[in-house]
C-alpha cells in the first residue's frame, strides 16, 4: 500500500515479467497479450499521427519485436504505409514473436533489414520496438546503429515499453538512446520512465493495460508522488498558537549570502510554520531583519563565518522550535566545520542539512548516524558527487542509485534534487516527484526547499513524509508561480499557500 496518498506504483522488468508469467500460468495465452499490447499500443499512434501516416517499425528479436508486429499490422489495415526493419533482418524468434510475425507475413508485411540512410532522413514516424525492458547496459551492434540514426533524424518516435537505451528499472541510458514523443508501456508504469535520463527521453507516458487480472499485482520497485500527496499535510489546528503551528531555527546566513537565510526562513512560514528563527553571523543581522520582519533574528558571534563560539546562542534558540535548518548560505570558512559537527551532534532535534552544512559534513555520511533525532540531507547532484567520492556525471547517469547510497550509509532520508526528485528513507522504497517545472532551476530555489522541509518537520510529519510532501509541495508552487523561465526564489515562496491551499480543496486528487 502506498504511504501517502496520492502516490502511484512503479515497477522494474522482473516485477512485471512475474506478472506476465503468472498470469500465462493462470490460463492466459501469451499470444493473447502480446495481441493486446500491439492493438492498445497501435490505438495510441493512430490517435497521435495524422491519418495515412508513414511509419517505420525497428523490431527486436525477443517479444518487445513481437509487440511490433501486431502494431505494424495495425496500422497497415488503418491505411499506413508501413515497413517493417531490424537489425540483420533477424525477425522476432520467440514463439509468440515468432506467431505474430507470421500474422504479419499473412496480411503481407515482412521484415526487412535496417535502411540507416532512410532512418536518417526522417520523414516517417518510427515505432521502437527493438529492445523494451529486457535488456540493460548500452545498445550494440546493430541496435545501436538504429538507435543512433532515429536520434539523428530528429524523427517522432512511439517507444514500446521503454525507449530503446533506456534501463527500465533505472532510467539510466549508458549509450545512444531513443527519445520517445509517446511510449506506450505495457500493464504497469516503470521505474526508468520517471527517472532522469530516462524521464526526459519519456514523452507523454501512456500505461496500456493489457488484460493482466487484477488480482496477480507485482511488487512496486518505488512510488511516484503526485502533487495529491500535498494533502497529507496535517492543517494548523484551529485551537492551536503558534508554537503548536511547529517552529523552526534557521542556522544560515555568512556575510554576501545572507540572502539564502532570508529565502530560507520566509519559505518556512509560507510552508504554514508558526514561529521562525534565525542565528546569523551579527555583521549580516540587520540584513536579514529587514528583509524578513517576521522572523525572529539573532546575531552570533562571527565576522565572516559562524564558529563554535555561537554554539550557546544556537542551543537557546534551539530550546524553542521543533525543527532546525542547517546550512544555507552558512559559508564555508573553516571554523564553521566545528560548528556544523557541534550542532549536528548537540541539537535533538529533526534537522535540514542543506547547502553549505553538506559541505562541511565532506565524506562523512556515517556521521549522521550518530544523531539523536531524525535527519533530512538535500544535495544537488554536484553537492551528492562530493559526499559519495564520485563525480557529478556519475551522479547524473545513476540518480537512482546515488540517492540510495546515500541513504544506506547516512542513515538519513536522502532527498536528491534535480529532474524528478528522488527520497530514499531507510526501510521505504524510493518517492520519486511527478511534478516540477525547469522554471525550479534558479538560485535560491534549494533554500526554499529546506525551508519548507523543515516547516513539515516542525509540524510533527516524519522524516520521509516530510520530504516527500515539501518536494511536492516546492513543485507545485514553481508551477504556480506562472513565470516560466523568469521565475525566481521569491516567486516560489509566494506560491507556496496557494500551493497547499489547492490541495487541501482537493483532497488529495491529482
Amino acid at each position: 500500500m502506498p504511504m501517502l496518498p496520492g502516490m502511484l506504483p512503479l515497477f522494474d522488468a522482473a516485477s512485471v515479467r512475474d506478472a506476465d508469467a503468472r498470469a500465462i500460468a493462470g490460463g492466459i495465452p501469451g499470444e493473447v497479450l502480446m495481441e493486446a499490447a500491439g492493438t492498445l499500443a497501435a490505438r495510441e499512434v493512430l490517435r497521435a499521427f495524422p491519418p495515412g501516416s508513414a511509419a517505420t517499425v525497428l523490431v527486436g528479436p525477443g517479444n518487445n519485436g513481437g509487440d511490433g508486429m501486431v502494431v505494424a499490422r495495425h496500422l497497415a489495415a488503418a491505411g499506413w504505409d508501413v515497413r517493417v526493419q531490424a537489425p540483420g533482418a533477424r525477425e522476432p524468434g520467440t514463439p509468440d514473436g515468432a506467431l505474430m510475425t507470421a500474422r504479419a507475413a499473412e496480411a503481407g508485411i515482412g521484415v526487412g533489414d535496417v535502411d540507416l540512410d532512410e532512418l536518417r532522413a526522417g520523414g516517417r514516424v518510427v515505432v521502437d520496438a527493438l529492445l523494451g525492458t529486457g535488456t540493460t547496459g548500452a545498445p550494440r551492434g546493430g541496435v545501436a546503429d538504429a538507435v543512433e540514426a532515429v536520434v539523428a533524424s530528429g524523427a517522432p518516435v512511439a517507444a514500446l515499453d521503454m525507449p530503446t537505451g533506456v534501463d527500465g528499472d533505472t532510467g539510466a541510458a549508458p549509450g545512444p538512446a531513443i527519445r520517445a514523443a509517446l511510449p506506450v508501456t505495457f500493464a504497469a508504469e516503470k521505474v526508468g520512465l520517471r527517472v532522469a535520463p530516462g524521464r526526459e527521453l519519456a514523452g507523454r507516458v501512456v500505461v496500456a493495460d493489457i488484460g493482466i487480472p487484477r488480482d496477480i499485482r507485482p511488487e512496486p520497485a518505488a512510488w511516484l508522488a503526485t502533487d495529491g500527496v500535498i494533502a497529507a499535510i496535517p492543517p494548523r489546528s484551529a485551537a492551536g498558537d503558534k508554537y503548536a503551528a511547529g517552529g523552526v531555527l534557521a542556522i544560515a546566513g555568512a556575510p554576501g549570502m545572507s540572502g539564502a537565510a532570508r529565502l530560507c526562513t520566509r519559505a518556512a512560514l509560507r510552508a504554514g510554520a508558526g514561529i521562525v528563527a534565525a542565528c546569523v553571523p551579527a555583521g549580516v543581522r540587520a540584513e536579514v531583519a529587514i528583509g524578513t520582519p517576521e522572523v525572529m533574528v539573532t546575531g552570533v558571534p562571527g565576522d565572516v563565518g559562524m564558529s563554535v563560539d555561537a554554539l550557546d546562542a544556537i542551543m537557546h534558540q534551539a530550546a524553542r522550535v521543533g525543527a532546525v535548518v542547517l546550512g544555507p548560505g552558512l559559508g564555508r570558512e573553516p571554523g564553521t566545520t566545528s560548528l556544523v559537527r557541534a550542532v549536528l551532534a548537540g541539537v535533538a532535534l529533526p534537522m535540514v542539512l542543506d547547502a553549505d552544512g553538506l559541505w562541511h559534513l565532506g565524506d562523512d555520511l556515517a556521521a549522521l548516524r550518530e544523531r539523536p533525532a531524525p535527519t533530512v540531507i538535500t544535495p544537488h547532484a554536484g553537492e551528492a558527487a562530493r559526499l559519495l567520492g564520485t563525480t557529478r556525471d556519475e551522479v547524473e547517469a545513476g540518480r537512482l542509485a546515488s540517492a540510495r547510497e546515500l541513504c544506506d550509509r547516512s542513515g538519513a532520508v536522502a532527498l536528491l534534487k534535480g529532474p524528478g526528485t528522488i527520497i530514499c528513507a531507510p526501510g521505504a522504497l524510493p518517492v520519486v516527484i511527478e511534478g516540477g517545472t525547469s522554471a525550479l532551476s534558479t538560485a535560491g530555489s534549494g533554500d526554499v526547499l529546506s525551508g519548507v522541509i523543515a516547516a513539515l518537520l516542525a509540524r510533527g510529519m516524519d522524516a520521509g513524509d516530510a520530504a516527500r510532501c515539501a518536494a511536492a509541495l516546492h513543485a507545485r508552487a514553481g508551477v504556480l508561480a506562472g513565470r516560466g523561465d523568469g521565475t525566481i526564489a521569491s516567486d516560489i515562496i509566494e506560491a507556496l499557500p496557494e500551493a497547499l491551499a489547492t490541495a487541501a480543496a482537493s483532497g488529495g486528487a491529482t
